[in-house]
């Protein structure tokens, strides 16, 4: 069932582009849209996040740890070492892609979160990127509990937390208006889940 990294990482950065693309448009929904609403989150991030199952894979969260912050069950699709990130090949970064069959996107496919783990020299550039892409489609970044958010269009999609030589950027990659609305107010409990 599992499809090659490389067949679902093309998608992924389809839908990432096109989600951009509409972000800077004005549109409300896609993966650069962030909002306020993540507030009401903040204050149930703390102990909820922290207290899940810590991953043992590799990966900096468990299948367990997003279920128990979304209420939707997930399950670790794929994971690669050294992945080329799409937007900057030069940077290789560990990559955990989990779906949830609890909440079926565009054409059926299963909602997908994804987790990029880079280290040493690459953090800095991958946390201004962060920045850069938060602010230039009218974004701002927020504090979320051991991390940031960006919010857009009151919805958030993506966080990142950092220390430690590494940096966990973890983002919704094919979430309609509806369900990154609906995650909004736990982004920050998942944001808690990365250990």
């Amino acid at each position: 069932m599992s499809r090659p990294m490389r067949s679902t990482m093309s998608r992924i950065l389809i839908t990432v582009i096109a989600g951009t693309f509409l972000a800077g448009c004005g549109s409300t929904g896609t993966s650069g849209d962030a909002a306020t609403s993540g507030g009401s989150g903040t204050s149930a991030a703390g102990s909820t996040g922290d207290s899940a199952a810590k991953p043992t894979d590799g990966c900096p969260l468990s299948a367990e740890s997003l279920t128990k912050a979304t209420s939707l069950t997930w399950k670790l699709e794929e994971k690669e070492e050294n992945h080329p990130l799409e937007t900057a090949e030069s940077i290789k970064a560990t990559v955990c892609l989990f779906t949830s069959p609890d909440a079926l996107q565009q054409g059926g496919d299963p909602l997908a979160m994804r987790a990029d783990v880079v280290t040493g020299g690459d953090v800095a550039t991958v946390r201004q990127a962060f920045t850069d892409s938060c602010t230039g489609f009218g974004g701002k970044e927020r504090e979320s509990g051991k991390g940031v958010v960006c919010e857009r269009n009151k919805v958030v999609v993506e966080g990142l937390v950092e220390g430690g030589g590494r940096l966990v950027n973890v983002y919704l990659v094919n979430a309609d208006t509806a369900t990154a609305t609906k995650l909004t107010p736990v982004f920050d409990k998942i944001i808690a889940s990365v250990s």
